[in-house]
């Protein structure tokens, strides 16, 4: 959910984007700086843990197998169906072309690029929101396969990486090495979304990844994520709150070294503690079944499919009515949930349907 409103928040704060609302407010750049330095930080960890737990109980072959039909089949009908209609909505408004949603299936299915206005091309085969899917399954990948290269390789690297993430060093030693990335790979390897060349991202959400594979069977490790919630709430909300002093715009221009220095080493400790502090308040908060939390484990995955195409089709139809404006932040972000919901419940019912029949068949 809380994606969902980052992403329609893209659409009003001062960074670039598919489409742009024609008015903008620094309220939304605080929601990216906010949120965006753990998001997905946080999703790729919590994805880790899952991993480890379910190599405990599967071989990582059965994982790796289960995981391909999980992740890559939707990616590739997410690819197929859903990334051409945000590329018709990028074309007609923020690139200034005219073009039908049947012609931008063909140039995006054929892999023919299209001309803009100014002469230069653009090739429409991208990934968008959907990268998420891409990267986990490669990490999936590559840790399944060196796994079963190597089956003692997680037990070690607990026993190595525990005393590191227990009593206050899960505060510490994280954060470290998350700062260490921003100072050194950040600046040489900015984020680009491309899987083949995204370095700096790859080792930030790759090391999230490791780090929830690690701790997923550590209780010494949860118990110091709860004990560690308090302070780690307090230092995430300083450094967000120092870090909205230090850029009170985005982007601001190219900040100066010790602007950019300062932001890297905010953002990194933000980054880790305000996982800690996430983590350790669910832990306390969540700690049991919760039919509400189980019915959105399960709806999750079309949601984030679903929801970028859905949200840019709405605000597109709201600009073309000249309704787009920073008062319907809100009503696309709640739009935007419907849609995912009732599409997500039409899946479920459908599936139920289907397997209900299958069952009457056999019998």
């Amino acid at each position: 959910m809380l994606l969902i409103v980052y992403h329609v928040s893209l659409m009003y704060n001062s960074r670039g984007f598919l489409l742009k609302a024609p008015d903008s407010s620094p309220i939304f750049d605080i929601i990216h700086l906010w949120t965006h330095p753990w998001r997905m930080s946080l999703l790729f960890l919590i994805s880790g843990v899952v991993t480890g737990i379910l190599l405990t109980r599967q071989t990582p072959e059965v994982l790796r197998k289960a995981r391909t039909r999980q992740l890559l089949v939707p990616l590739l009908v997410g690819m197929l169906f859903l990334i051409p209609p945000q590329m018709y909505v990028c074309l007609n408004t923020s690139l200034g072309v005219d073009i039908s949603l049947r012609d931008v299936f063909w140039h995006y299915l054929t892999l023919t690029p299209i001309p803009l206005p100014d002469g230069r091309e653009v090739n429409l085969f991208w990934m968008q929101h959907l990268w998420y899917l891409a990267y986990l399954w490669t990490y999936t990948a590559i840790l399944t396969l060196v796994v079963s290269a190597w089956p003692k390789l997680l037990p070690l690297a607990g026993d190595r990486l525990t005393p590191r993430l227990a009593g206050k060093w899960i505060l510490i030693f994280p954060a470290i090495l998350f700062i260490l990335l921003r100072l050194t790979l950040r600046p040489a390897f900015p984020p680009t979304l491309n899987i083949l060349t995204d370095w700096y991202s790859h080792s930030i959400y790759l090391m999230s990844f490791l780090l929830g594979v690690v701790m997923a069977m550590r209780s010494e490790c949860w118990e110091a994520v709860v004990d560690a919630r308090k302070p780690a709430l307090i230092l995430a909300l300083g450094c967000a709150v120092l870090l909205t002093m230090l850029f009170p715009g985005l982007p601001a221009g190219e900040p100066d070294m010790w602007q950019a220095f300062a932001g890297r080493v905010l953002a990194g400790t933000f980054q880790w503690c305000a996982i800690v502090a996430i983590l350790g308040y669910a832990k306390v908060w969540l700690n049991s079944e919760n039919a509400v939390v189980r019915y959105l484990n399960r709806a999750v995955l079309t949601y984030y499919v679903l929801h970028q195409t859905v949200m840019l089709v709405i605000a597109y139809w709201l600009r073309e009515f000249g309704l787009m404006s920073a008062s319907s932040f809100i009503p696309i972000v709640v739009a935007t949930l419907a849609v995912c919901a009732l599409c997500y419940e039409l899946k479920r019912r459908l599936e139920i349907s289907w397997k209900a029949r299958i069952r009457a068949g056999i019998a």
